[in-house]
Order: structure tokens, then C-alpha cells, then sequence
């Protein structure tokens, strides 16, 4: 099986990329000029592979490269010149691996794959590279990239909804009491606030990406650590998924200001809960709107029949009481020699 690698930065997007993404039901996060333009400015820097056999694209791996003493630069990371780690997941992708292959493709092929793609990686970036670090990885497919050498750890997992009803009232009446009355009593909170506008949809013109990367900055900002360093989404990105049909967006604005926006990749069985980002109250934002926005993806989602809702990680707890269920996930670290 042959192998591609790319940097979307430089390199067109390759043929049968879009085909593969909607064969397999890949959500806009996988989309080629998406991924483009998330490193518009950024210290990470994408870093693609593709695997074909014969013409056919049979899997394909998103990762990042992060330069590991530029945390706060807006300098891409420079082979040689500084240690570069090969960060083996996508921007704004944070429900599972960022590896995908073609159902054809056998556990076995699959680790071999993988090895194939950190060896090419390895002679791309050159003696910078200090490792690869897998993050996200769901049980299954934890035999494909832990070995000797390589440390695990349980890292913070994602959160599944089963939509098992037919209304948003079905859900609503699923929940605790305490929590189903918070709801309804911040829903009618909001509808209620002087000047507030909630909108949603797909193909948002009116709103400005500028401005979403710019309160995402800001969010993002309170959630990075050291070790699970976030690299700011810039207008760019966010221009990208405004003009999209499959991306849906809720937005709270007050007057001219935007108070919070939610992100929902759209996806045929399984959306999935993206980006999140909104002022605090004590920076003139309204609180219960993360909430709020839970509400309204739910019913969207019941009302199209998916059969589940995929969330991000973190905030576990909270997540539970709106009734998702943890996937426990693990950060497989593999240093430079054993990669490959």
C-alpha cells in the first residue's frame, strides 16, 4: 500500500480525499481546506497522510506538528532548530483518534499503516522530532500504537449520548429533577433577556469569523496546560465552517456583541458537539448559556433521527447529568526511537 504525505499548507488536496471523507462519514473536521486553514497563523502545523491501494484512498491520519518550546508563538515549528513533536490529532477533533481507515482494512494492516506513516514522518521532520504523542485513543484501538517503549496513560475521555427519544421533552423528562428544572428555568432565563438574539443554522454569512476566533482565543485560553497545549483556531478556520451546509452553529448575541457560539458538526447518525466559547458573566456574557445550547442541539438532533450525540471531553460530571456516557480514553507517548 502506498503512501502520501502531505502538508495541506503547501500541498493541493489529493485526489479522492473528499470522496474518501464522504464514503466514510467523516464530519467536516476532516475536510481538506478546513484543515488548511486551522494552521493560518498558528504554531501547529498539520501534517497529513494517505494511504492507497492501487488508486484508492484505503485510510488516512491527521496530526499536528508542535514546536516544544513555542507555546505562546505565533512562529511555526522549525525542523532542526528546535525539538518538534508529532501531535497525532486534529484541531477541534476531540472524540477519538484522528486515524480513519476503510473497513476493509484489517487490525493488522492497520498497525502496520501506522508505523509506515511515523516512519515517513520521522524522515520528513528530521532529527528534531522528539517523538510522537497519540492522543485520544479509544480502547480498540489502543493495541495499534502502544508497544515497548511507548507510555500510556488514561487521559480525560469523550461523552456519548444514545438519542433514544422522539422529542426533546422525551430527553428533558429523562433527566434528574434538579437538572431538568434548571434547564427549563434558564431556557425561559434567556428568552426572556432584554436584547439577547439566539440564532441557528448552517451557511452562517451574518456572523463574523473574526470575532469567533477571538472569543475562542479567549476561552481556549482558561482550558490549555502544559501538557495538552491548544493551539488558538483562527478566522481563518472559522471562515471555513461558516460557509459549510454541515456545520450548524448556534449564536447568542447581544445588540452587536456576541455573547457565545456552539459548533455542531453535522453527521448523517452521529453530530458531534464541537468548538464552545463564550464571555463570562463578569465580562458581560449571560449565564446558562452552555446549557441552553445543549437544549437546542438536542432537539435538533431528535428531530433529524440521529441515533446519538457525540460531545467533546472535560466537564465529565456535568455531561453525565445531561445524560451522555463516558468512552474512556488513553495518551500514548512513543519517543523517537521506538517510533516505527
Amino acid at each position: 500500500m502506498h503512501l502520501e504525505l502531505l502538508d495541506p499548507c503547501h500541498d493541493p488536496e489529493p485526489p479522492g480525499w473528499e470522496d474518501f471523507r464522504q464514503a466514510e462519514g467523516l464530519t467536516a473536521v476532516w475536510a481538506y481546506d478546513v484543515i488548511a486553514a486551522s494552521s493560518e497563523g498558528s504554531w501547529a502545523r498539520p501534517l497529513l497522510a494517505v494511504f492507497r491501494d492501487g488508486p484508492r484512498v484505503a485510510g488516512v491520519v491527521g496530526a499536528v506538528c508542535v514546536g516544544l518550546r513555542l507555546p505562546n508563538s505565533t512562529r511555526q515549528p522549525r525542523p532542526r532548530r528546535e525539538p518538534i513533536l508529532l501531535d497525532v490529532r486534529l484541531p477541534a477533533h476531540s472524540n477519538g483518534p484522528t486515524w480513519h481507515f476503510a473497513e476493509d482494512v484489517t487490525p493488522e494492516t492497520r498497525a502496520r499503516l501506522l508505523r509506515g506513516f511515523e516512519r515517513a514522518a520521522r524522515e520528513h521532520l528530521g532529527w528534531g522530532l522528539a517523538g510522537a504523542l497519540y492522543r485520544m485513543v479509544t480502547g480498540p484501538c489502543l493495541p495499534l500504537v502502544a508497544r515497548r517503549g511507548a507510555f500510556v496513560r488514561e487521559s480525560p475521555g469523550s461523552m456519548v449520548m444514545p438519542l433514544r427519544w422522539s422529542s426533546v421533552d422525551g430527553w428533558l423528562g429523562s433527566l434528574g429533577k434538579g437538572r431538568r428544572q434548571e434547564l427549563r428555568r434558564q431556557g425561559r432565563r434567556i428568552a426572556e433577556a432584554a436584547g439577547v438574539v439566539v440564532d441557528q443554522g448552517t451557511a452562517r454569512p451574518d456572523l463574523d469569523p473574526s470575532e469567533m476566533a477571538e472569543l475562542n482565543r479567549t476561552h481556549t485560553a482558561r482550558l490549555a496546560a502544559r501538557l495538552d497545549p491548544r493551539a488558538d483556531l483562527p478566522a481563518a478556520y472559522f471562515a471555513a465552517l461558516l460557509r459549510r451546509e454541515d456545520v450548524n452553529v448556534i449564536s447568542y448575541r447581544s445588540g452587536e456583541r456576541l455573547l457565545a457560539f456552539a459548533i455542531v458538526y453535522e453527521h448523517p447518525d452521529a453530530p458531534v458537539y464541537g468548538p464552545w466559547a463564550a464571555l463570562r458573566p463578569e465580562e458581560g456574557g449571560l449565564k446558562g448559556l452552555y446549557f441552553d445550547s445543549y437544549v437546542r442541539i438536542v432537539r435538533s438532533a431528535v428531530e433529524a433521527g440521529r441515533k446519538q450525540l457525540l460531545c467533546g471531553r472535560g466537564m465529565a460530571d456535568v455531561k453525565r447529568s445531561l445524560g451522555f456516557d463516558y468512552v474512556p480514553m488513553a495518551l500514548v507517548a512513543v519517543p523517537r526511537w521506538a517510533m516505527g
